[in-house]
Formats: C-alpha cells, sequence, structure tokens
C-alpha cells in the first residue's frame, strides 16, 4: 500500500502529521515548494487514493493553499498564474469537486473569501 505521508515528507520534506494535528494538509505545506509538490502529485497520481478525504484530495488542498500563499505574501503573480494553470487541469482530470467548490466559498462575497477563490469559481463555472 502507498504510504502517501510518508512518500511525501521523504521527497518534499512536508513535516509527518502530529498525534491530534487538525487540517495537517493546510498547515504542513511550504508554498515556496509548490511546485516540488505538483510534481509529486503527476508522478505518484497512479499509486494515491482517490476519492472523499484522499490522499489525492489532501495533496490538492496542500497545493491550492500553497498557491493561496504565493498570492497573500509574494507579488509573483506570474509564477503563481504557472502553477495554478499547471494545477487546474489536474483538478479537472482528476475530478477533485470537493476542492473546487470548498475553495469557491459559495455563498460568500468575494471580498471575504481567499485570494484563489475566484479562480476556482471561474474553474466552477466552467464545469457546470
Amino acid at each position: 500500500m502507498f504510504d502517501f505521508v510518508r512518500k511525501l515528507n521523504e521527497e518534499c520534506d512536508v513535516p509527518l502529521p502530529q498525534k491530534g494535528d487538525q487540517d495537517w494538509e493546510f498547515c504542513a505545506g511550504d508554498y515556496t515548494r509548490t511546485e516540488y509538490y505538483i510534481k509529486f502529485y503527476k508522478k505518484y497520481s497512479d499509486e494515491m487514493e482517490s476519492g472523499d478525504f484522499s490522499d489525492k484530495e489532501q495533496l490538492s488542498d496542500m497545493i491550492i493553499q500553497g498557491i493561496e500563499d504565493l498570492l497573500t505574501y509574494t507579488d509573483d503573480t506570474e509564477y503563481a498564474d504557472k502553477l495554478w494553470n499547471e494545477f487546474r487541469q489536474i483538478l479537472i482530470n482528476d475530478e477533485l469537486y470537493r476542492n473546487i467548490v470548498y475553495w469557491s466559498c459559495i455563498g460568500h462575497p468575494l471580498e471575504n473569501c481567499w485570494k484563489i477563490t475566484s479562480r476556482m469559481r471561474d474553474l466552477l463555472r466552467e464545469l457546470i
């Protein structure tokens, strides 16, 4: 069986979750390494679990959080756009709809949402 968390720790230096950790996938990543997480996703996509709260969904949340942090803490929108364009295709291909809907913040004013929310809403509109 593929040990997603241990492999991510070994290859991308993501800290292992500790007992009692909540929201590990949102907190453990480092936005400066988001490109490596996308490469990891592509490399191990066939081995990772699919479905609700699966390896793919957890890693997707980590990648999305990384792009969000990049948009929040840097002015490098060109790099964020590059990562987003690469990752949005993964969201579509792997049908990661729960992640798309979650980050779209449906029913909330855009000014009260994450910076990536407008991109997620655009993607959601494309898929509907």
